[in-house]
């Protein structure tokens, strides 16, 4: 089944109602939960950051109900760097000042696994070579 990698921008939009990308954050993950995208991947280090931010900024209920969803959701999977992908992380950490940490270890998971595509609204994104970044509700695998 194809996949593609989301990150925080998208996750925590879609479930803070208050955020401003929270319009064009839903659809995403309306699509990725009935199918018409790509099933999902979330890495550990970007379920934290999403779960750490809606515990500031909606509760940790809300947080917790955020995480049972994602866990129960067979079109989302958690998954972790390998050791070389988190040296990798290190070292595109090192080289692009533009990148948070979480942004290096999504480089470097999507390098690792051979994935191309993006759920993201942070342009920083656009620096790294192979990664496609896309910020509406658009099917990589099935273009129109």
């Amino acid at each position: 089944m194809p996949r593609a990698l989301v990150d925080t921008t998208v996750l925590f939009a879609a479930a803070y109602r208050r955020d401003g990308a929270h319009d064009d954050a839903l659809p995403l993950l309306q699509g990725i939960d009935d199918g018409t995208l790509p099933e999902a991947v979330v890495l550990d280090y970007v379920l934290a950051e999403t779960l750490n931010g809606l515990t500031t900024h909606a509760g940790h209920d809300a947080a917790t109900d955020f995480l049972h969803r994602i866990e129960e959701n067979t079109r989302f999977h958690i998954e972790a760097l390998t050791t070389g992908e988190f040296a990798t992380a290190k070292a595109l950490f090192r080289q692009h000042d533009r990148f948070s940490f979480v942004d290096a270890a999504i480089v470097a998971y999507m390098q690792g696994e051979g994935l191309g595509y993006l759920y993201a609204f942070d342009d920083d994104f656009d620096a790294a070579e192979g990664i496609y970044r896309l910020d509406t509700a658009t099917n990589p695998y099935r273009p129109e």
